[in-house]
């Protein structure tokens, strides 16, 4: 049985009809073999709420049930059934689109805000998802005059290593590289980023924490 993502697992988006339909027929399409208690862990909704969905898919043509023995059902997703199914897709992906383009306006101004102050040259304090992004729109975008010259980070495991070409290095090597500033780039340990920082002596004016307040 394959396994696919749940509603559970996106904890940014709201599940709506249309949402929960995409989700069934997917489900459907990988697992015929379900039963409703899994389709209704899935997609976090009770059996009979699972039933009437699927009543109401059977009767719009876009899934057939092939009952196996009274208890156990198979479930087909029907050619209309994938014709809906990649309409349900296209449009939730075009609506991801949206949400990246928003998301990454935001990323956008608050990085411009930081180079207008002067900060051109940087380090990131922390090596993970947040860094990433971070340098993704730093690297993909035009007006943003900005450069990262290395990311620092507490994990050993990390050090050496390298996060999408750039260096990963210790906080002692700070002082080896020429910049204006470091942007804290993790959210967890933020507060415990810049007490390290400002124990080791680093001007509390060259922090820039990406989640505090910082102008």
């Amino acid at each position: 049985m394959r396994k696919i993502d749940t509603i559970k697992d996106n904890g940014f988006f709201l599940p709506t009809l249309k949402y929960k339909e995409l989700m069934i027929l997917e489900y459907m399409d990988n697992n015929p073999d379900t039963t409703q208690k899994e389709l209704g862990k899935a997609i976090g909704a009770a059996t009979s709420m699972i039933n009437a969905y699927i009543d109401e898919y059977e009767m719009n043509g876009y899934v057939r049930r092939e009952y196996i023995t009274s208890k156990k059902v198979k479930y087909h997703v029907t050619p209309k059934g994938q014709k809906r199914k990649n309409y349900l897709n296209v449009t939730y992906i075009q609506e991801l689109m949206d949400l990246h383009k928003l998301a990454k306006a935001g990323v956008e101004e608050f990085l411009k805000r930081v180079s207008q102050k002067g900060f051109h040259s940087i380090l990131l304090y922390g090596a993970g998802e947040v860094a990433e992004i971070i340098l993704n729109v730093v690297n993909n975008t035009e007006d943003i005059d900005m450069k990262v010259q290395a990311i620092v980070d507490d994990d050993l495991e990390k050090r050496g290593t390298e996060l999408l070409g750039y260096p990963v290095i210790s906080k002692v090597d700070i002082k080896k590289y020429e910049h204006d500033g470091v942007m804290v780039s993790s959210y967890t340990f933020e507060n415990i980023i810049r007490s390290h920082l400002l124990q080791m002596g680093y001007e509390d004016e060259k922090i820039i924490q990406f989640f505090g307040e910082w102008e």
